[in-house]
């Protein structure tokens, strides 16, 4: 129990600090899983006009066959419906015969239009997988 409280301490500052200098909003859960240690997920303003960049971080209980983000739902902040990103081989989402997997996506929306996401996160071993879904706060696209 201590382990995870550390682990959940280590990713918790991780990302506070680590992105735009601790102004993001963090979305974490930990619960029991058979595979996920921890898990969190934010969405932060991009650089450029309509972008929007969603970060996440996924930790097994030890090293795991998989483990990162099956998909990302994007949402407005109404709550309609706008697009699924699955992963692919190509755009990062999993790594294989690690611990943690850490990454993010940018998303081409709207500019002035606010956004959300629900980012399912999993992890395999041996085998066993188990995932969850985290849903992030709300970012208006620059």
């Amino acid at each position: 129990m201590k382990k995870i409280r550390i682990m959940s301490i280590a990713l918790f500052l991780a990302l506070a600090l680590g992105v735009l200098g601790g102004t993001a909003v963090y979305a974490s859960t930990l619960r029991a899983s058979p595979t996920l240690n921890a898990y969190s997920a934010i969405i932060t303003k991009g650089n450029s006009t309509g972008k929007i960049v969603i970060t996440y971080d996924v930790a097994a209980n030890t090293i795991a066959d998989s483990v990162g983000v099956s998909s990302m739902k994007i949402y407005k902040s109404g709550g309609s419906y706008v697009t699924t990103i699955t992963a692919t081989n190509l755009n990062g989402f999993t790594d294989s015969g690690v611990m943690s997997h850490r990454n993010s996506y940018t998303y081409t929306g709207t500019s002035g239009t606010s956004y959300y996401a629900e980012v399912t996160v999993f992890a395999t071993i041996d085998g066993v997988t188990d995932s969850r879904t985290v849903t992030t706060n709300t970012v208006k696209a620059p």
